[in-house]
């Protein structure tokens, strides 16, 4: 049950990424997929969508790996408290890493920025560093930031995910 939760908190994140990209532009093109007398299409954005989804199972499996889940009647609040946290962590630096660079692309965000800089003029030289630092990918297509994204934001999860899992596993052996 917790992974079908997991899953599907990033799942949604992701599919809310995708169709608000293709809502702004992005094209959703399919590939033609012949099996003897049968032909389908393929729409290939569910390609690295399925990827992180497969990527998201990984990370859930290790975590419970590592931490002892048994049923949700007979866990102890400390070990439901350490899944959550550990859960919670993971989609924290999986969506950071998805939606990030789309919101630091944002012309509102920059807006803002703008105004935080004038009112605290100490910051205007790193934030005038960070909007020609990332100025080269807001140029790229919508399917390469997607892809980009998608890819990053599981490298994240797995990260995040190796992180828990080996502090939790040393925890354990401490005792």
């Amino acid at each position: 049950m917790t992974l079908l939760i997991f899953v599907g908190i990033i799942a949604v994140m992701d599919y809310a990424l995708i169709s608000y990209l293709i809502s702004h532009g992005l094209e959703a093109k399919s590939y033609p997929i012949q099996i003897g007398n049968y032909q389908f299409s393929f729409p290939l954005l569910s390609l690295t969508f399925l990827g992180v989804l497969i990527v998201a199972i990984a990370a859930w499996r290790y975590l419970s790996g590592t931490m002892t889940i048994s049923a949700l009647k007979e866990m102890s609040q400390l070990e439901t408290v350490r899944m959550l946290r550990a859960a919670g962590v993971a989609l924290f630096f999986f969506s950071a890493v998805l939606f990030g660079p789309y919101i630091l692309g944002a012309p509102a965000f920059w807006v803002q920025m703008s105004s935080l800089s004038r009112a605290v003029p100490v910051l205007a030289s790193p934030l005038q560093g960070l909007f020609f630092s990332i100025r080269p990918a807001t140029n790229l297509d919508a399917l390469t930031k997607l892809a980009i994204s998608q890819n990053a934001s599981a490298v994240a999860l797995m990260a995040a995910a190796g992180l828990i899992g080996y502090v939790q596993r040393r925890v354990r052996r401490t005792r």
